[in-house]
């Protein structure tokens, strides 16, 4: 079975939704026109797709890519919000995502940090020195990133890091299990750490 890339390459598709999104993304100047943009792109996208016989085809493989690819295409024209967040982790397949949730919150205390404000830093991570990274380089001892959505990215290139140490990072895993990982590890220098977020899970922290 042809991928979408080598169909949409043989119908001319990829090059002219390209230069759609670079022409539209240069107009792009507030939440709206970024909506806007979403829309044209997707009527542009599915009328110009097209198989022998003529009709429009949009398979379900097709379609989450081409969620996914809108999606990270709106959150660059759009505020940060936990809700953004939470569809980042589904897309990116980050393990424990309800933990890492609770890291990106405490670590940012509530997403009000200088490390997150000003280096798009959601979890706490200092610049790998041993692992692949996206982080564009420091600020304040920590890794910085072009943008918050790189920060997730990266946290997944941590926990990959860690598999191929031998590490049981799997899907479907223990969320208890997850925590003693980032205790024995450990994950950060404060002794209170995991404490800190069970008691956050309850939502007894402010």
């Amino acid at each position: 079975m042809k991928t979408f890339k080598q169909i949409s390459s043989g119908c001319g598709v990829g090059s002219k939704f390209r230069k759609a999104i670079r022409n539209l993304k240069s107009k792009a100047s507030s939440k709206s026109s970024a909506t806007r943009i979403i829309m044209l792109s997707t009527l542009f996208f599915l009328v110009t797709f097209t198989v022998p016989g003529g009709e429009p085809v949009l398979t379900e493989e097709m379609k989450i890519q081409s969620e996914k690819a809108f999606y990270y295409f709106q959150i660059r024209y759009l505020p940060f919000s936990e809700e953004l967040l939470i569809k980042c982790l589904e897309y990116e397949g980050v393990k424990y995502p309800d933990i890492v949730l609770l890291q990106s919150r405490l670590e940012t205390g509530f997403y009000s940090s200088d490390i997150f404000l000003n280096a798009n830093n959601l979890f706490g991570m200092r610049y790998p020195r041993r692992r692949p990274t996206v982080a564009t380089g420091t600020y304040k001892e920590h890794a910085k990133y072009a943008h918050w959505s790189d920060s997730v990215i990266d946290y997944v290139l941590w926990q990959e890091y860690y598999k191929s140490r031998g590490y049981r990072i799997e899907d479907g895993g223990d969320n208890d299990s997850y925590l003693v990982f980032l205790k024995c590890i450990p994950y950060a220098q404060d002794p209170r750490y995991i404490s800190k977020l069970v008691t956050l899970s309850r939502g007894d922290m402010t």
